[in-house]
């Protein structure tokens, strides 16, 4: 049986990101942890730029990037 996957990302991207909250705000090019953000401040609005390699990012960034590598994970696993 094949299992049909959404071609969208959900649209609401502080869901994308309960599972992980409580954690610090992690840069997704760099994987540098930004010590002074939490995910909770990240999910409620806040944005910040990544120390190391200067990436912008807020929850809609980071709930897009974290559906695009679910998407290649499940097309490489296919």
């Amino acid at each position: 049986m094949v299992t049909a996957l959404a071609s969208n990302p959900p649209m609401n991207a502080s869901a994308m990101l309960v599972p992980e909250l409580g954690g610090l705000a992690t840069c997704l090019s760099c994987h540098t942890e930004d010590a002074t953000l939490s995910l909770d401040a990240v999910a409620t609005g806040a944005e910040w730029r990544c120390r190391r390699c200067g990436q912008q990012w807020d929850a809609s960034r980071l709930a897009n990037v974290a559906a695009y590598d679910a998407w290649v994970s499940a097309r490489a696993g296919a």
